[in-house]
């Protein structure tokens, strides 16, 4: 069963709400920050061949999903003029300065300070619950950028100020104009989002994380770095690392709170020894 989580604001560049579990920090340094580092590391190589291997477990209703995301997809390609043109006739200057703040919501380097400071401070002050999200952040963040870099340089689009329309692929000249498919601020603002929303378990804390990640898709857009399809794949690996990362946890805290439930001692009795298995409810 999930902890409940009260809404604590975070001063950061983000400039957006997160949230903490309501437990007293205990003013006291913890000795094993290295065992759990060391078991923190074997956990980030676990998850990112979970997410290797994700696709070979799909069910039924996830290959649906996923018939469902390429088709639409594909039909994203072919809405990128129209979007752009649009998103262009409506620029103000109160867009240009929410857009600064969505801007750098998208940022690796900002989110990965932010995986790292929660981190850190968690296993200084021995809070499980900061430091675990913490750990779950820079995991998302770093195989989104990873999934993220091999694609931009795989297929090699042209950004929209090139000039040269939504159909420029393939140009590998490696540059910062021709790297535009999929979005990487968009990647990682929905990868944040997922694990922060999942963490908090605040239906409003979803809405507003979720809310900030569309808005940096709509930065992207509106300050013509990336088509629409950019945005839209790029919102869909965020997405689906991040939710690949909070489920990993899920099932290892459930596993934990089980195993701690279960006690196994000898027994001794009139008919011999044995081993009795007891399970607390």
């Amino acid at each position: 069963m999930r902890k409940q989580y009260a809404l604590t604001l975070l001063v950061c560049l983000f400039l957006s709400a997160q949230s903490f579990p309501q437990e007293k920090i205990p003013f006291k340094l913890n000795s094993q920050t290295s065992p759990n580092l060391k078991n923190d590391i074997s956990i980030f190589a676990q998850d990112g061949l979970k997410i290797v291997n994700a696709p070979a477990n799909f069910t039924s209703t996830d290959l649906i999903y996923t018939g469902g995301f390429l088709l639409a997809a594909g039909l994203s390609f072919y809405a990128d003029p129209i979007v752009k043109n649009t998103v262009a006739e409506n620029h103000s200057s109160s867009i240009n300065n929410l857009n600064a703040v969505s801007e750098k919501y998208g940022k690796v380097l900002y989110a990965g300070l932010l995986g790292g400071g929660l981190y850190l401070t968690g296993n200084l002050f021995d809070n499980k619950d900061i430091s675990s999200t913490g750990r779950m952040i820079v995991e998302s963040v770093f195989y989104t950028s990873l999934v993220v870099g091999v694609l931009k340089y795989t297929i090699s689009r042209g950004r929209p100020y090139e000039n040269d329309g939504p159909g420029d692929f393939f140009d590998h000249t490696f540059t910062e104009g021709d790297v535009s498919f999929p979005s990487g601020h968009t990647a990682t603002a929905f990868a944040l989002s997922t694990i922060l929303s999942r963490k908090i378990d605040n239906p409003f804390a979803t809405i507003g994380l979720y809310s900030l990640a569309g808005l940096t898709a709509y930065e992207r857009v509106y300050d013509n770095q990336h088509w629409f399809s950019d945005v839209f794949v790029g919102a869909a690996i965020g997405y689906f690392i991040g939710t690949i990362v909070a489920n990993s946890d899920e099932e290892r805290e459930n596993k934990n709170n089980f195993l701690n439930k279960v006690d196994i001692m000898p027994s001794l009795g009139s008919n011999g020894a044995g081993i009795a298995l007891q399970i607390k409810f």
